[in-house]
């Protein structure tokens, strides 16, 4: 690797404002670079690591799977030290440890392009119009650090809320003392300790961006990275990035760039850097390094480990295919982005001004996409005694062209938070806007360069959940369509989860598909040829399309003019929907034959100062006997007949009509339209532990218990002029919409 040439990250600093001008700064003046390093490091493998992990949890950290990082002892050469190593029988693997460095080019003059664009290049201000981002998008710069107090990121720094103070101590024992905002994994060299006044390879929460020096030409990698990817937007200072609201979570393995080199680390500590990333909860990493094309040693055990594993838990890995000089004879992408058998890792190339390929830039059959990366602009270090902590990237490099991308996944998981790594990838390379040949005839961009716009416009809504007809599981196989207007969105059938009935279903936008989803639009989804409830409007700017736990039923319709009710031969519970009236003329329109009716009073005075208690009219006895002289229209009674049906033209209640409850257990007859029971019964505020109804037609008691599982309920809604029981455990009023 050459000391400064190939990685350097070189800013030319200006005002940032409509036109953003280069202001060249002369080079400062270094000390002579100490000699090569004697130290080196090797990367091993322990036997008796945990090497799988809990049935359905997160994988083990790297460390915890036994892989550690030696420094070669002195006195040794590596190669013997690695000998010794694979000799022992407690060492499952042993590698020399890789370089990597950041992905930029050599200093070589071209023509300022303003952020517009390359903004519009990429169609940013249409993905804009969706998505700005979201908090809840956690993305992992490994770099040289971040700027952590530079107005760009007020408040959009992650922080690790189990170690938040500067005591010393792993608080939260995740083997990072001190990890606020992210973690360092560097390890010491004497240059390091010289150039960049570092201590120990101790594993810390010091990830300020430490490249460059004032005056200097190269500094800052790490903070340019960051603000590509999320420096505020809208906010009326600098610059925005392309993700404006999501957070960064800082992780350095570069270091300050000693004596004018390039920032540079190890890549076992870039399969640190990956690994914490994903413990820690990022959801995207992007990674503006690389090793040097053909660089073989860099393909170690750790990063593939570290990669899998992310891959397994969902996370995208974004990283820069890295660069090349002019008339290199190595111009394959360098690791990690060389890997091709990881679905979750996008490796990115980068095209110039005119769209076209940028020289500079590695290509190759791993290469998934590309995006501008000459004469980008973002945020540099604040503590470099600048005016204005803005500038260009005067050299061009994948380095600027990943964190546009990182940004792209990162809009689009705040589009839709419910998909997997895989299916963000295809809906990019689906978007992606083709890229024109290479004069060198090979791969350079993948599926093209990224069209932001497009691929936010394309994310589906996904709706999971349970399919229900009246509340209660339908079987699986059952089909659910999703409609927008008269538009099929999407299909998709039950599937059983024990007792359950579960679905995934993905409902296409009307960027993929003409008629489909968009803001102000509104989906149906017929389950099994019926249209179920609720519908589902699609998201407006900055709301999610993933809707997980959404159950659809079907609902039986309400009763027609009228209103029929079984009567079993012996005592049926009814409700009286005729008008008001004495008994027994009351019940003048029953064809049965009935001789007693029974209305439970839940406030009737019992002898034991106990309330809740009968009232009765029976036929023919002595009006002394009587304690119910009358029934009022949506009382619910029992009366004692013979079978048949009783039919009553309905009375249409309205909606609102309300009940006062007492303690104990109350008969009702329920006039609201049709709904869960817990949303029905959503004004008693919890205030109830069971309702019952009795089922005529069989004789049977059907009941529902709060919190209990649904299948485990024999009912899961109310339904309009049916009765039910209520057990209070407290007076309420309930109100029947």
């Amino acid at each position: 690797m050459t000391a400064g040439g190939r990685a350097a990250a070189r800013v030319a600093l200006g005002a940032v404002c409509a036109l953003l001008v280069a202001r060249a700064a002369a080079p400062a003046a270094h000390a002579t670079p100490p000699a090569a390093d004697g130290a080196d490091y090797a990367v091993v493998q322990y036997a008796g690591g945990v090497s799988a992990q809990g049935a359905g949890g997160p994988a083990p950290s790297l460390r915890e799977q036994g892989f550690r990082t030696l420094m070669v002892p002195r006195g040794k050469t590596r190669a013997q030290f690695l000998a010794e190593l694979r000799n022992d029988p407690g060492v499952l693997s042993a590698e020399a440890d890789a370089p990597v460095q950041a992905a930029t080019l050599p200093n070589d003059p071209y023509y300022q392009a303003n952020q517009a664009s390359y903004m519009a290049q990429i169609n940013a201000p249409a993905a804009w119009e969706l998505s700005t981002g979201r908090p809840t998008v956690v993305v992992a710069m490994i770099d040289s650090g971040t700027d952590l107090t530079h107005e760009e990121f007020a408040g959009r720094l992650w922080e690790n809320s189990r170690d938040t103070t500067t005591d010393g101590i792993d608080d939260d024992a995740n083997g990072c003392v001190d990890d606020r905002y992210g973690c360092r994994f560097i390890d010491l060299t004497p240059t390091r300790a010289k150039g960049c006044g570092y201590t120990s390879s101790q594993r810390t929460g010091a990830v300020l961006d430490d490249h460059g020096t004032p005056g200097a030409l190269n500094h800052s990698h790490g903070t340019i990275v960051a603000g590509i990817v999320a420096a505020a937007g809208n906010n009326g200072k600098g610059i925005t990035g392309v993700a404006w609201d999501v957070k960064l979570m800082t992780v350095k393995v570069l270091d300050c760039g000693p004596f004018g080199a390039a920032p540079r680390g190890e890549m076992s500590s870039v399969a640190e850097a990956i690994d914490y990333a994903r413990r820690m909860g990022a959801n995207i990493i992007s990674l503006s390094l690389a090793s040097e094309p053909g660089d073989q040693s860099a393909d170690i055990a750790p990063l593939r480990k570290a990669i899998q594993d992310a891959q397994d838990q969902g996370v995208i890995i974004v990283a820069a295919a890295g660069n090349h000089s002019p008339g290199a004879s190595q111009v394959g992408p360098g690791y990690p982005a060389a890997y091709t058998q990881f679905t979750n890792l996008v490796a990115v190339g980068a095209s110039d001004q005119n769209g076209q390929w940028a020289t500079f830039s590695n290509y190759g059959p791993a290469l998934d996409f590309a995006a501008p990366g000459v004469g980008i602009v973002s945020t540099v270090r604040s503590d470099l005694g600048l005016a204005n902590p803005y500038g260009v990237a005067v050299d061009g490099g994948t380095s600027f062209a990943t964190p546009i991308v990182t940004g792209m996944f990162a809009l689009m998981e705040a589009r839709n938070s419910r998909l997997l790594a895989a299916d963000y990838i295809q809906v990019a390379r689906n978007a992606a806007t083709p890229a024109a040949a290479a004069p060198h005839g090979q791969n350079w961009a993948g599926a093209g360069i990224v069209n932001i716009g497009a691929a936010v416009a394309r994310m589906p809504m996904t709706i999971t959940g349970s399919a229900l007809k009246d509340w209660k599981d339908l079987p699986a196989g059952t089909e659910l369509r999703a409609v927008v207007g008269t538009t099929e969105c999407g299909t998709t059938l039950t599937t059983a989860f024990g007792p359950l009935s579960r679905f995934g279903l993905r409902v296409r936008s009307e960027a993929e598909q003409p008629g489909c989803g968009a803001p102000g639009k509104t989906v149906q989804v017929i389950v099994g040829g019926s249209p179920g409830v609720p519908t589902f409007p699609w998201a407006n700017r900055n709301e999610d399309l993933g809707l997980a736990s959404r159950d659809i039923t079907t609902v039986s319709p309400p009763p027609g003019p009228v209103v029929t009710q079984v009567l079993n031969g012996g005592w049926s519970n009814v409700a009286h929907l005729d008008a008001s009236g004495a008994l027994p003329t009351a019940l003048a329109a029953f064809a049965a034959s009935w001789t007693e009716v029974l209305r439970w009073d839940p406030a009737k005075p019992l002898l034991d100062a106990e309330t809740g208690a009968w009232r009765r009219f029976v036929k023919g006895v002595p009006a002394y006997v009587n304690d119910l002289p009358d029934l009022q229209r949506y009382d619910a009674y029992w009366v004692d007949g013979s079978a048949g049906n009783a039919a009553t033209i309905n009375p249409n209640p309205a909606p609102g009509r309300t009940m006062d409850l007492q303690p104990g257990w109350n008969n009702f007859v329920y006039t609201g339209s049709a709904r869960s029971v817990a949303d029905a019964l959503a004004t008693l505020d919890g205030k109830y532990s069971q309702v019952l109804q009795y089922d005529n037609a069989t004789s049977s008691w059907l009941s529902y218990l709060p919190g209990r599982a649904r299948y485990l309920n024999d009912f899961g809604g109310l339904f309009k002029l049916k009765v039910y029981w209520v057990l209070m455990t407290a007076p309420a009023t309930l109100t029947m919409q």
